[in-house]
């Protein structure tokens, strides 16, 4: 059986958060130099805010990836480049998993109860890292290589 990863709405939201912001402050300077103060130089931090807003995206967008379980393999294809890896269940060592606490304010309490990232270790020193953040179906994911890991 194949199974394909599904991604979390607010982990994609999440990677392009920051990047807005950029964009939109760098739209506001420039509504505000048009129509309130003509006199204002925003030509320095429009453009820093547009160069950092794109390579914080393309980042971020690069670093985002599918993943696909087939029988003998677990192919990772990143988002943006399409770059596909192909890691094979002999090659993963180990898994780790680490707690990450939840979101807690002192006035409320805990928000959020938190929850495990899992972590496999490679042959090549890389790590595969599946977390209920980023993933919906996550415990389909660990469940799947777990058993065709023999584990």
């Amino acid at each position: 059986m194949i199974v394909v990863s599904k991604f979390e709405k607010l982990y994609l939201l999440r990677n392009i958060f920051f990047p807005i912001i950029c964009i939109g402050l760098s739209i506001l300077l420039i509504d505000v130099k048009m129509y309130y103060k003509k006199d204002a130089d925003v030509t320095f931090p429009v453009t820093f805010l547009l160069i950092v807003g794109c390579l914080v995206l393309f980042y971020n967008l690069n670093s985002i990836y599918k993943l696909i379980l087939e029988e003998k393999t677990i192919i990772k294809i990143y988002v943006l480049s399409r770059r596909k890896e192909s890691i094979p269940y002999t090659s993963i060592k180990s898994l780790d998993k680490e707690f990450i606490d939840g979101s807690h304010i002192y006035e409320v309490g805990q928000i959020t109860p938190g929850y495990y990232d899992y972590k496999f270790s490679l042959e090549d020193d890389k790590e595969l890292i599946i977390s209920p953040s980023n993933f919906k179906n996550y415990k389909q994911l660990i469940t799947e290589i777990n058993l065709r890991c023999g584990w």
